[in-house]
């Protein structure tokens, strides 16, 4: 399945960003946070019956809320979370929440953030923790030798991996361009799409024109 991020354009109204998603032809949209609230957005979504998934601090009501209690537990019930940031008074305990929450998908960050890092990756996969696979931040990870790759390889064939998020960077900083044919990991997330993993876009759309948008789909849903 291949999902849309409502953060493609964020900053948008939700329902306005929406209706400019949905007109790509996804498989449906991730709900993520820093989007405008609109009016009975939930609804809206309903009435159309488009699947959906919830990531991070989304919530309909407000650009974002709190997700990690400085106790290490989860303030949000979403499909899929960020770890705390590596200095936050939950990295201390998150992990223990993970251990407890494994219908909760945990995704692999850039470092700065718990989980973007080799060692903290292999402890996730020990955990049999279900991960989100974001290609974008694997690939700040490798680019700034904080992860190896023998744990790229092994991350690759961890049988939780429950989403695969992709945009591209230039290694340094996690800024969600567009992606092109030799964006690092397309090859395996269009592997993943196919084999039926939740597979989510997650590039700022906002400057692209909707032929250049719908390139973008298309570009991860090439097969060989």
């Amino acid at each position: 399945m291949l999902m849309l991020a409502l953060s493609c354009l964020q900053g948008r109204p939700m329902q306005a960003a929406a209706e400019e998603l949905l007109a790509l032809g996804p498989d449906g949209l991730q709900l993520t946070p820093g989007n405008v609230p609109t009016p009975d957005f939930e609804g809206w979504l309903t009435a159309r019956g488009v699947v959906t998934c919830t990531h991070h601090g989304f919530t309909p009501r407000a650009y974002r809320t709190r997700v990690w209690a400085d106790d290490g537990s989860l303030c949000v019930a979403s499909d899929s979370v960020h770890p705390p940031k590596r200095h936050a008074p939950a990295a201390a305990t998150w992990i223990d929440t993970a251990r407890a929450r494994p219908a909760t998908v945990f995704e692999t960050m850039h470092p700065g953030y718990c989980l973007g890092r080799g060692d903290e990756l292999e402890l996730a996969m020990e955990a049999g923790l279900s991960l989100a696979v974001d290609v974008s931040h694997l690939y700040i990870q490798l680019r700034q030798g904080v992860v190896g790759e023998p744990t790229w390889r092994r991350l690759r064939e961890h049988d939780r991996i429950a989403e695969v998020h992709v945009s591209a960077n230039a290694g340094r900083h996690d800024t969600h361009r567009p992606i092109a044919p030799g964006t690092f990991g397309l090859g395996w997330a269009r592997e993943r799409l196919r084999a039926g993993t939740r597979t989510i876009l997650e590039s700022y759309l906002h400057r692209l024109d909707a032929a250049q948008r719908r390139e973008q789909l298309g570009i991860l849903r090439q097969t060989p």
